[in-house]
């Protein structure tokens, strides 16, 4: 491999993601191109030449102070930088996510299988009966959504696809498997997976519903500026607005719906509305409960 095709091949792995100098000569490796230490930094120090003006070669210390790269868009000094964050939902262990989030990016470069020692707790109902034993995970896709990260993969035990909160995933390790995986159709399969998928959560059943949804005015235009899922459309009606989506039913379709209270209501379709109808159900219950213990109808 030419220096300038090295410096191509480089430049698109540090757009995608960090890399330490580990995963660039194990990126190398499976490309048949044998590359000493010294020569890669060389390259890295050649490839500055070739970014772009907005672009910049940043450098950090990660797991076990281990330096990472990554290219990524200069911070432009303008009326954006007097935002602030609010407290809301700041995460509590931010190394441990840091961590997880490295390993697993790891992972998905060498196109490696993860063992997992165990799954814990339930997130996206995808471990809802708690079972709590060792998995091997090829994994596809880390996925940040309303602030979390989650995991998307393959269950190789169960030829399942899943997407669990990267919390979740307990003594994650990379796996030097000998078994070869036909990784691009499982990849295929997934993303046609997650277009299923309301969120990141598992589905009820298999079946795609045509999800139609009412809104009043007010809340209708605040919701529409928004992307909620790849098939959504929007009609504007008098006093109203209607939202379909083409989507699996599940436990986070129902909770966003409760998210606008009284200013929505379910058009279809009837499987929804009997999910939405027992939720308020489950709700009243509580009231006479003595013990609250967790519940997943949906699981």
């Amino acid at each position: 491999m030419k220096q300038t095709q090295r410096i191509k091949f480089i430049y698109n792995l540090l757009k995608e993601t960090k890399q330490t100098y580990n995963t660039l000569l194990s990126a190398f490796k499976k490309k048949k191109t044998i590359l000493g230490l010294r020569q890669l930094q060389r390259d890295i120090n050649e490839l500055k030449q070739f970014l772009n003006k907005n672009e910049e070669l940043v450098k950090s210390r990660g797991i076990n102070n281990v330096l990472e790269l990554q290219i990524t868009n200069k911070k432009k000094t303008n009326d954006f930088s007097q935002i602030v964050d609010s407290v809301f939902k700041i995460p509590t262990n931010d190394d441990h996510i840091k961590a997880q989030i490295s390993l697993f990016s790891n992972a998905i470069v060498k196109k490696a299988p993860l063992r997992v020692s165990s799954v814990i707790n339930d997130v996206t109902s995808f471990n809802s009966e708690f079972k709590d034993t060792p998995l091997t995970l090829l994994p596809f896709k880390i996925i940040q959504h309303r602030l979390d990260f989650y995991l998307g993969c393959y269950i190789t035990k169960t030829n399942d696809y899943a997407i669990f909160d990267i919390s979740q995933l307990i003594g994650a390790r990379i796996l030097r498997s000998k078994k070869k995986y036909n990784y691009k159709v499982l990849q295929e399969g997934y993303l046609t997976f997650e277009k299923g998928l309301f969120g990141v959560t598992k589905n009820v059943d298999d079946n795609i519903y045509n999800i139609k949804l009412e809104f009043s005015s007010i809340t209708g235009a605040y919701v529409k500026k928004f992307i909620w899922h790849h098939s959504q459309k929007v009609v504007n009606e008098d006093n109203t607005t209607t939202i379909t989506f083409k989507c699996g039913i599940n436990r986070e379709l129902v909770g966003w719906i409760f998210l606008w209270m009284y200013n929505v209501r379910i058009i279809e379709p009837p499987e929804l509305i009997a999910y939405y109808d027992r939720c308020l159900t489950e709700i009243e219950k509580i009231k006479d409960d003595n013990t609250l213990f967790y519940r997943n109808i949906f699981g």
